[in-house]
């Protein structure tokens, strides 16, 4: 991965996260704790897909769709911040990751209890 491309994804995270926490105001998104997590950008820069956790919702998917309707916002919101020749396109993605390792942790624990009783 390039050195722009890295950078890149570094100011996009910052910013996208900056938009959505003080200047979304979408009632489906009431409660939520919204985080960006990762953001992946194309090596041409006309593409990033954002990676989202989101905590306190009732419905992911519900509060997804809120920001994936917000998506032109955010880009003009990201014009008025970034100084892009292109402003790369947006697209939305809940991060699942911390769901997958918390289910690993559990694995290995059930694996460390059983082989603890195992040996008594």
């Amino acid at each position: 991965m390039s050195n722009r491309v890295e950078k890149g994804n570094s100011l996009l995270q910052k910013e996208i996260s900056n938009i959505i926490s003080n200047k979304l105001n979408d009632p489906r998104l009431n409660n939520e704790i919204i985080s960006v997590t990762k953001v992946s950008l194309s090596n041409d820069l006309s593409y990033a897909k954002v990676f989202v956790s989101i905590y306190g919702a009732k419905n992911e998917e519900e509060s997804l769709k809120a920001i994936k309707s917000a998506s032109g916002f955010i880009r003009k919101e990201l014009a008025t911040k970034l100084k892009f020749r292109i402003l790369p396109t947006l697209d939305f993605e809940l991060d699942t990751s911390g769901e997958y390792s918390q289910r690993i942790n559990e694995l290995l624990k059930n694996i460390k209890y059983s082989s603890d009783n195992d040996l008594e």
